[in-house]
C-alpha cells in the first residue's frame, strides 16, 4: 500500500517568543525521533473513523529540521484554532484492518536558561489580554475556586512581584507535594483533589501533571498567566533505541513583562531537590514538546468533549465517541 509522505518546518507566532539575552551558555541536543502510533482493526460497522496525531512544530526552544510522516492514507496537517498546536488528521475507511501511522523526525532542542528575574514587574502589565485569555482562565481540571486562592494567599504572602509570587508558589508545591503515582486519581490534574488533600493536611501526590496544574490554578487566581506544555522527556546522554510504549511528560510556563514566558518544572526539581533552584526558570534540552494549552477543541473539532491535554497520544474518535484503538511508541537516538 503506498504511503503518503510530508516534510514540513512549522514556527510558531511571537507570542511565544523567549528571549536569553544575557544568559549563561545553553545547552543543546539534536536527535532523531520515531513515533509510531499502531492502529487497531476499525469496526465493520463504524460509519466514520477520525484520528488526529500530534505534530511537533518548531519553537523557541526548539526546532524541527525535517520531518518525514508515513501513512496509508492521505492526511492533512491542521492547526488548532485556540493555542496554534499541529495536529495531522486523516479518516481510515470504516473496516480498515491494522496499520501504523509513523513520524521521523530530526530536533534540535535548546535548554532554556533565564537570568532575567532580576525585572520583577508588581502587575502583570498585559498590554493586549485577549491573547492571553486562555493562559488566565480555569479548566476542566485546573480550577479556581476560593480554595485555590486559599493555597495561592498562603504561598505568596509577604511576596511581592510577579517572579517572587511564582517563587513562592513553586516552594509550596515542593514542600506539599511528592511524585507518587501509587495513590489512585494522579495523572489528570485534578486541582479539586489536591485541595481537598492538601485542605486536610494531607501531602498532595501525583505526576507531572498534577504539580503543574496545581501551579497554573493557583497563579491564574492571582492573575498570573500560566500556559502548559506537553512533551516527552528524554533521558540524559541516552539513546532510546527500542521504542518504548507510552510515556510523557509536561512543564508548565508564567508570563513576566519584560522576559516573557518563564519555565517552570517542578515535578523533576521534586524528583531531583538539587535542581530546585535550576527549575525555576529553567528547563534543560531533554525534552521535545508536542503541545501547548488544555481543554483543547482540535481541527476540525471533535464530537467528544475538550481534550485535557493533546499528545504524545493520537486521539480517535469512531462514530463521535473517543477510541483506544491503539498503541503509541517512541524512540529517539542522538545525531
Amino acid at each position: 500500500m503506498k504511503s503518503f509522505l510530508l516534510t514540513t518546518v512549522v514556527t510558531l507566532s511571537a507570542l511565544f517568543s523567549f528571549s536569553t539575552a544575557g544568559s549563561a551558555a545553553t545547552k543543546s541536543r539534536t536527535f532523531e525521533m520515531t513515533y509510531t502510533a499502531m492502529i487497531k482493526p476499525v469496526p465493520q460497522n463504524a460509519k466514520q473513523v477520525e484520528i488526529w496525531i500530534p505534530y511537533p512544530t518548531s519553537d523557541e526552544s526548539q526546532q524541527i529540521l525535517e520531518m518525514k510522516m508515513e501513512s496509508p492514507y492521505p492526511f492533512k496537517v491542521n492547526y488548532d484554532k485556540e493555542f496554534g498546536n499541529a495536529m495531522a488528521y486523516l479518516t481510515p475507511p470504516p473496516g480498515a484492518g491494522a496499520f501504523n501511522i509513523k513520524m521521523t523526525f530530526k530536533v534540535k532542542r535548546e535548554e532554556i536558561r533565564n537570568k532575567r528575574l532580576d525585572k520583577n514587574p508588581m502587575v502583570a502589565d498585559i498590554s493586549d489580554a485577549g491573547q492571553f485569555y486562555r493562559y488566565l482562565a480555569p479548566s476542566k481540571y485546573a480550577v479556581i475556586n476560593e480554595k485555590v486562592k486559599e493555597l495561592a494567599g498562603k504561598a505568596t504572602a509577604g511576596r511581592k512581584g510577579i517572579a517572587e509570587k511564582a517563587k513562592g508558589g513553586y516552594d509550596f508545591i515542593l514542600e506539599n507535594m511528592s511524585y507518587n503515582k501509587k495513590i489512585p486519581g494522579w495523572g489528570k490534574g485534578d486541582v479539586n483533589r489536591l485541595c481537598f488533600n492538601l485542605s486536610q493536611g494531607e501531602e498532595g501526590t501525583g505526576n507531572c501533571t498534577d504539580f503543574h496544574s496545581l501551579f497554573g490554578s493557583m497563579m491564574r487566581s492571582i492573575g498570573i498567566p500560566v500556559l502548559f506544555e506537553m512533551g516527552f522527556p528524554l533521558s540524559e546522554g541516552k539513546d532510546q533505541s527500542q521504542a518504548r510504549k507510552g510515556g510523557y511528560h509536561c512543564w508548565a510556563k508564567f508570563y513576566l513583562p519584560g522576559s516573557g514566558w518563564i519555565p517552570v518544572d517542578i515535578s523533576e526539581a521534586d524528583k531531583a531537590p538539587k535542581n530546585k533552584d535550576y527549575f525555576f526558570g529553567s528547563i534543560c534540552e531533554n525534552r521535545v514538546r508536542f503541545s501547548r494549552g488544555r481543554d483543547i477543541l482540535l481541527e476540525p473539532e471533535q464530537r467528544g468533549e475538550r481534550l485535557n491535554y493533546f499528545g504524545p497520544d493520537p486521539y480517535i474518535e469512531i462514530d463521535g465517541t473517543s477510541s483506544d484503538l491503539f498503541e503509541r511508541t517512541i524512540s529517539y537516538k542522538d545525531l
